[in-house]
């Protein structure tokens, strides 16, 4: 490696360190006072307050990365050009690719630690912190198991299970009702294809009954009205179930699979799936994006020109993939195809930028 590559990804990381340690510091900050008021509801623990925001950041900064590194490069390369390195360099004969080769570099190395990050890090984190706020601060209790997928808890009635809970549509699909005797025996399995959340209640679909004698004799019969009651609304198992975060790739390729075998759409979760790939390398798609724009700001405007730059070019990004990742999960594009739309889109613009710059 060359003075000239050194100096460049020193600078850059340098800026990087800041700005992910501001940033991260930032949306702690926000999170807090948008909660204080909730903390001190539930008398809160300080070191439980304390421990869910500390078990946030590893998910806050894979969250913030890409938004950090277009900030990084924009203010370390536009400062640079400011002060009339970069034409320093050209001028000694570096060419555009020679710039470019170590940032990209270092974005596709720190990519892939992200993606390490998100892996082994992130979801461990992020269901402990899920937990201390349910149950350490909100004093819930800790009843059922909320997966991607399957869902148990208990009610009246006996113990629930739920094949899937699509949130988007407010409907679940396969439930099972075990209703036990007082010596946890097993006296009646209620089976209902769906149920959809309309106007404040389950509309529940045909079922059917199974009552099991005390010699184990099944006896089956078709579901009558009101023999079964879900109290629990679409939002407790929205807030109760782990979220895509909360599982790593291999757990939530699981959870798909367990899906498709019972015949159950799987979209939503296969968008999800695909983001746990695109998103750390979103980091290297701004990379080729802001390099051109920092050397062009650089020279006509200053570091708030680059920093307005990166707000403008950042929420184009963030807009884009979020619309690409709705159509994903209502049907609209193939869940690959909606994760890795914004990287493809702007790797595009990117590449127009960078090769059409004189730099």
């Amino acid at each position: 490696m060359n003075t000239i590559s050194r100096y460049l990804i020193t600078s850059f990381l340098k800026t990087f360190a800041l700005v992910m340690s501001a940033a991260t510091g930032l949306f702690l900050i926000l999170d807090f006072f948008q909660r204080v008021e909730q903390f001190s509801s539930y008398e809160a623990e300080v070191s439980a307050v304390t421990a869910y925001f500390m078990l946030k950041v590893p998910g806050i900064a894979a969250e913030i990365y890409p938004a950090v590194t277009l900030l990084s490069v924009l203010i370390s390369i536009g400062l640079l050009a400011r002060h009339r390195e970069i034409l320093a360099m050209r001028a000694c004969g570096v060419s555009t690719w020679q710039l470019a080769a170590p940032l990209v570099g270092t974005a596709a190395a720190i990519s892939f630690l992200v993606l390490l990050w998100s892996e082994a890090v992130v979801p461990g984190a992020s269901e402990r912190s899920h937990f201390i706020n349910d149950v350490a601060i909100k004093k819930k209790a800790h009843q059922g198991l909320f997966n991607a997928s399957s869902i148990w808890f208990q009610n009246k009635q006996g113990f629930v299970n739920l094949d899937y809970f699509d949130a988007n549509r407010k409907a679940a699909y396969g439930l099972t009702l075990y209703e036990t005797a007082p010596s946890f025996a097993i006296e009646r399995v209620i089976e209902v294809n769906s149920l959809l959340w309309r106007d404040g209640f389950w509309e529940i679909s045909e079922g059917t009954v199974k009552n099991i004698g005390p010699q184990g004799e099944v006896v089956t019969r078709p579901l009558e009205a009101g023999e079964i009651v879900i109290e629990e609304t679409p939002d407790d198992f929205t807030q109760r179930r782990r979220r895509p975060q909360e599982f790593s790739y291999g757990q939530l390729r699981e959870q798909i699979d367990l899906l498709e075998t019972k015949g159950l759409g799987a979209a939503e979760l296969l968008v999800d799936l695909h983001l746990k790939l695109a998103w750390p390398f979103s980091g290297l798609v701004v990379v080729l994006l802001a390099l051109p724009l920092a050397v062009r700001g650089g020279r006509h405007g200053g570091l708030a020109a680059n920093v307005g730059i990166g707000m403008v070019v950042g929420f184009a990004f963030w807009v884009t993939m979020a619309v690409a990742v709705s159509a994903g999960r209502t049907g609209g594009l193939s869940p690959v195809v909606a994760a890795w739309t914004a990287n493809g889109l702007f790797t595009l613009l990117g590449a127009s930028l960078y090769v059409g710059s004189e730099i």
